[in-house]
């Protein structure tokens, strides 16, 4: 089962045990609907039961299937970080790398937890007709469950101090422009640091760099960018804050293991 669409919704029945793959850096949604089965990724099983939900993080290697036989009716559907990095606050996006690890493999949600429940009576009401209102909705199961995993990141034990807190805060207030072309310098000064000490403050309380978060953020809006055919590579880079093509390529290809053009001839 290849999934080809992003944020549309499809309906899936099937009676064997089948492939999944998943093409580019996405997460998959899978929301059993009726009948018993389970989701294979090499020696994990994850159970699907109605009522439930299933993320998938795995490009590929995975396999979805009846349990015990019969049949299984299930609702899918995937969507990239790059799509919804416009949502998240500054805050957010200094806490997303560790959301990220959560879903390193696959998280499963039982079907009795009120997080399933709310995701499934959103899913009833994703209008029929694929459009604007469709993804819209979407976007709302996606993230009323990734408001979740960033509430258990902050609930984690020790996760910040005073110090943390005052940097989360200070975070919170810029947007996601400014966080991604600030210079380190300036984000310092907003906070009253030096280079140095921001950059050991942060590595210390979100546990990534500056700089590294802010080439994630950059190459997530390169791979949305370079989902229209038109859009030239050098014009991809500038847009996504490279000034170098030689090291919008470098990073691309370290990060999703293939230049900027043939990631974008595998996911046409």
């Amino acid at each position: 089962m290849r999934e080809n669409d992003h944020i549309s919704l499809r309906l899936a029945r099937i009676s064997q045990r089948e492939p999944w793959n998943t093409p580019g850096p996405a997460l998959s949604f899978i929301f059993p609907k009726s009948g018993i089965g389970e989701f294979t990724l090499g020696t994990k099983r994850y159970p699907l039961n109605p009522g439930g939900i299933l993320v998938v993080k795995s490009p590929a290697g995975g396999a979805v299937g009846p349990a015990n036989g019969g049949e299984m009716l299930f609702w899918h559907f995937k969507a990239a970080f790059e799509h919804m990095v416009p949502l998240f606050a500054g805050q957010e996006i200094c806490l997303l790398p560790n959301v990220i690890e959560r879903f390193r493999v696959a998280k499963a949600y039982l079907p009795t937890t009120p997080l399933a429940r709310e995701c499934h009576k959103l899913l009833a009401e994703v209008p029929s007709v694929p459009g604007l209102s469709h993804r819209g909705q979407l976007l709302r199961i996606v993230a009323t469950i990734l408001s979740e995993e960033f509430q258990a990141v902050e609930n984690q034990p020790n996760a910040f101090t005073s110090v943390g807190d005052r940097m989360r805060n200070a975070f919170e207030d810029l947007s996601t422009d400014e966080l991604l072309n600030l210079s380190v310098e300036k984000l310092a000064s907003r906070l009253g640091y030096s280079r140095r000490h921001l950059t050991r403050l942060f590595q210390q309380h979100f546990g990534t760099s500056v700089v590294a978060l802010r080439t994630e953020m950059r190459l997530l809006k390169a791979v949305s960018l370079l989902r229209d055919p038109g859009a030239k590579i050098i014009c991809v880079a500038q847009e996504s804050g490279f000034n170098h093509l030689g090291l919008f390529h470098h990073c691309f290809k370290k990060r999703f293991g293939s230049s900027p053009g043939q990631w974008r001839s595998a996911n046409a």
